[in-house]
């Protein structure tokens, strides 16, 4: 029962048994923890190499660890409520962007998705508002891309209205594309498309537009520029109507007294210029539109064509629409579908009484007919012309002279009266009234109520009968 030799060895102090036991002890286990040390990663690969073979991870989507790793993913994504991001755009002005709920896309990305988004930037001392219902922002590029319902507010003064718009912070412009409407106190205007450079503040809108107030439209196809800062509009290609007068140009340029109202101040029209009003039409290189006066300044190659089929054109001109008339200056050059021309330095259409007085160097010439007096009045209605003053007719072998006279451009003849003098080869007669026939470039005198004619003939010329 009892090791003798553990005792002895106690007593005699030859050896420590016990320590020699936990040695031993200590030696099994080292072993058994280097056995283990190997043994498990063998067992390891082993159970891996099982779940290999068993489980097919590539093709089960909805294995445990396809799940687990989406689980992972979406916690990781930056999702926030009431969210304010504070933006530096190029020119150091502070613009802020918030939402109702921000989430990003993709972990670390820095690309959001937005609900109820609505920004603030500043044109100077102006508020520019941005919202939307849904939106998305690119905080790496400072780009924010708003969806349905965008409402842009510039400085309480115009509310612009699309179903998609972009803002880069960043490049501080804007664009959408997507029919736009905007709204004034009493403006309006449309668009297929928008452009916005906040630096340059304009506004431009693309296809189709079309911008109205109270008295005013503006329409074109092409494009519309508004510049907000300046309170005006340049378009190409454009139409301003205003109650039945029209003007068009190549390019328009408008001047607003402000952007709440688009009341029209001053137009200027280059290229193409064009003017329509009852049935009249105006051509130039150029106008000049004054709200207050009410008058267009026209400059170069003006030209004015009427529907009863004749033309005039001139240097200049001016159309007045609150007299109704169009005024020409210098070089006044009328035609006719009849074959007549008239000539002088200034003439005066009056649309209300379809008139057309010419003045200064009236001439009128058809074929070897010449009429000329310091003043004339075409009668559309009538289709006549009538003149005052120091009347002279100038035909192939005379001249009549009155101080009234009327050309019947139908029939083609002239009837002068009040002192009437008829002088041909060296023959002078006179009489109350005078007929020049421009068919036969003859004229004869009449005498009217028993009047007589009175003259000084020379001898030789009565032997020709036909005189």
């Amino acid at each position: 029962m009892f090791e003798t030799q553990k005792i002895d060895s106690f007593f005699s102090g030859e050896k420590n048994l016990l320590d020699e036991e936990e040695k031993n002890y200590t030696t099994r286990r080292t072993k058994v923890v280097r056995f283990f040390k190997l043994f498990l990663p063998c067992l390891t690969a082993l159970l891996l190499g099982v779940g290999i073979v068993l489980f097919d991870f590539d093709s089960d989507k909805d294995s445990t660890f396809v799940l687990a790793s989406e689980e992972k993913v979406y916690f990781e994504k930056f999702r926030m409520k009431n969210t304010v991001f504070e933006i530096t755009e190029k020119d150091n002005d502070l613009s802020t962007l918030m939402a109702d709920v921000v989430e990003e896309t993709e972990p670390g990305k820095k690309q959001y998705n937005l609900t109820t988004p609505k920004a603030k930037t500043f044109d100077g001392t102006k508020t520019i508002t941005l919202e939307a219902k849904t939106g998305k922002y690119d905080q790496n590029r400072q780009v924010l891309d708003l969806f349905t319902d965008v409402v842009a507010n510039y400085d309480k003064q115009m509310e612009i209205k699309t179903n998609s718009a972009t803002y880069s912070f960043a490049k501080e412009a804007g664009y959408g594309n997507e029919k736009v409407v905007g709204n004034g106190e009493k403006g309006y205007f449309e668009a297929d498309k928008f452009t916005f450079d906040k630096g340059k503040g304009v506004v431009t809108l693309i296809h189709n537009v079309f911008i109205k107030n109270d008295t005013t439209e503006l329409r074109t196809p092409e494009t519309a520029s508004l510049f907000l800062n300046g309170n005006k509009f340049v378009a190409t290609k454009a139409t301003i109507k205003k109650g039945k007068d029209t003007l068009k140009g190549n390019t328009v340029t408008a001047l607003f007294k402000d952007t709440r109202s688009f009341e029209i101040s001053h137009v200027y029209a280059e290229g193409q210029t064009q003017i329509v009003s009852d049935g009249k039409t105006a051509f130039a290189d150029k106008s000049d539109y004054d709200e207050t006066t009410g008058l267009v300044k026209l400059f170069g190659n003006v030209k004015v064509v009427a529907e009863g089929g004749y033309t005039a054109t001139a240097n200049n001109g001016v159309y007045d629409d609150k007299a109704q008339t169009f005024t020409l200056i210098d070089n006044v050059n009328v035609k006719n579908d009849s074959g007549y021309t008239a000539v002088a330095q200034k003439g005066i259409y009056n649309l209300s009484k379809n008139t057309f007085t010419l003045q200064n160097n009236v001439r009128i010439t058809k074929g070897n007919n010449i009429i000329t007096a310091p003043k004339a009045i075409y009668f559309q209605n009538k289709d006549e012309f009538r003149f005052y003053e120091d009347v002279r007719v100038t035909q192939k072998d005379g001249t009549a002279t009155a101080k009234s006279g009327v050309y019947y451009i139908k029939k083609n003849i002239a009837e002068l009266e009040n002192d009437v003098v008829i002088t041909k080869d060296g023959n002078i007669v006179r009489g109350d009234k005078a007929i020049s026939d421009f068919n036969t470039s003859k004229s004869r005198l009449i005498a009217k109520g028993g009047g007589r004619i009175s003259g000084k003939l020379i001898e030789s010329t009565l032997k020709d009968k036909d005189d």
